[in-house]
């Protein structure tokens, strides 16, 4: 069995955590100062996909229902990351709460993927009946 909404959460948080993984090697090369000066195609890059995580993180986290969780952590890392010229110049302080934040929502990104995998290898053992007759026990009653 497979279940359409899953398998669109699937695809959303996939794509989320690629764009997730990408700002990770940009804020890596930024903060690196042994690397030479980033070039302004490596900023343009860095600038797609930070616009890719701005415009979809919401849609994402509020279909995933962890939009008040991560919305926060997510935009500081966005707001310290303005680009990657910027992360060189990060105290050190500010660097340990990029780092720790990005980490939070990569890790929770990760729990959630993790999550609604295990869900696809439920689903694929169970037959259609079974998965919506489980549905239909699961429903609360409703209240008369």
């Amino acid at each position: 069995m497979r279940d359409k909404e899953l398998e669109t959460k699937l695809r959303l948080l996939t794509l989320q955590v690629d764009n997730w993984k990408k700002l990770h090697d940009f804020i890596t090369y930024g903060l690196d100062k042994t690397k030479p000066i980033i070039s302004v195609e490596q900023e343009r890059q860095f600038t797609e996909t930070r616009a890719h995580l701005l415009q979809e993180t919401e849609h994402v986290f509020r279909k995933l229902n962890i939009l008040g969780e991560l919305s926060g952590k997510m935009m500081n890392v966005l707001q310290r990351s303005a680009s990657v010229r910027g992360v060189r110049e990060l105290s050190n302080d500010e660097v340990r709460r990029l780092e720790n934040e990005w980490n939070a929502v990569f890790t929770k990104l990760g729990v959630v993927q993790g999550q609604l995998k295990a869900r696809r290898k439920e689903l694929a053992g169970q037959t259609g009946v079974a998965y919506h007759l489980s549905r239909l026990f699961r429903r609360p009653a409703a209240a008369h």
